[in-house]
C-alpha cells in the first residue's frame, strides 16, 4: 500500500488486459481494506442470477479510504473478471487519472462504487426508479463498510439517481458526509465544462488534503 500511496503519475499509466498488474489486483482481493466491499460484490452477484461484477482494486483505498466515488453502472455484461480501478483501459479511468495527477490525489484516497453496481443491457439508458432505487440500497451497504468516510463523489447522472432514491436515509445516516455532486469524467464535453471540473477536483484535493480537524 506504501508504494500506491506514494505512486508518481508516470506509474499511473493504463493496464491492458494481461498487463501483470491485474494479477497484483486479483492476488489481492481479499486483502481486509477491500475483502468486506468484495464481499458484498459477490453477495449482489448471487442476487442477481450470477452475473459478474468489477470488483474494489486493491491499489485503491477500500474501506479505508477517505472519499467514495460513484460512477454510472457496471456496463454491459462482461466475461472476464474486472476491476473498478483508474488504471482501467479506458477513457473514463484516463479522466479520472489526469484530475487525481493534475492535483495530487493519491490512489488511496478512493474508493470506486456504481451507482448501479450491475452490469446492464442498455447502459446507455437513464436508470429506472426501481434500478435507481436497488442501486441506491446497494450504495448504502457499501457506505456502511467504510471507517472514516468523508466524502462522497457522484459522478454522472446515475450516480447522482441512485444516491437520490435513498437519500434522507442516507443523510441520516452518515449525516457528516460531505456529498459533491459533478459531472461523469467524460461528461465534460466543452471548455466551460472542463473548467467546471477542474474547480470541483481543486475543492475536492483541498478537502482531502486539510488538517483533520
Amino acid at each position: 500500500m506504501n508504494e500506491a500511496h506514494m505512486a508518481p503519475a508516470d506509474h499511473w499509466k493504463r493496464a491492458q488486459a494481461g498487463d501483470p498488474f491485474w494479477d497484483t489486483q486479483l492476488a489481492g482481493q481479499n486483502d481486509p481494506h477491500v475483502a468486506p466491499i468484495n464481499q458484498l460484490i459477490e453477495s449482489l452477484r448471487t442476487h442477481h442470477d450470477g452475473v459478474r461484477l468489477p470488483l474494489a482494486a486493491p491499489w485503491h483505498g477500500g474501506i479505508n479510504a477517505p472519499a467514495l466515488i460513484v460512477l454510472n453502472d457496471a456496463g454491459e455484461p462482461r466475461e472476464e473478471t474486472s476491476f473498478m480501478c483508474i488504471r482501467n483501459p479506458d477513457r473514463a479511468a484516463d479522466r479520472q487519472r489526469h484530475l487525481m495527477t493534475e492535483f495530487d490525489i493519491s490512489p488511496t484516497d478512493f474508493c470506486h462504487w456504481n451507482g448501479y453496481p450491475w452490469p446492464r443491457l442498455d447502459p446507455k439508458r437513464d436508470l429506472t426508479p426501481e434500478q435507481a432505487l436497488t442501486g441506491g440500497q446497494a450504495l448504502l451497504e457499501v457506505m456502511g463498510l467504510m471507517h472514516d468516510l468523508k466524502l462522497l463523489l457522484l459522478l454522472g447522472r446515475k450516480a447522482q439517481d441512485a444516491a437520490d432514491a435513498v437519500l434522507p436515509q442516507l443523510q441520516a445516516e452518515h449525516p457528516r458526509v460531505h456529498i459533491v455532486r459533478s459531472l461523469h469524467p467524460l461528461g465534460a464535453k466543452r471548455t466551460v465544462d472542463r473548467e467546471e471540473q477542474k474547480r470541483v477536483w481543486v475543492a475536492i484535493a483541498q478537502y482531502l488534503h486539510a488538517p483533520a480537524s
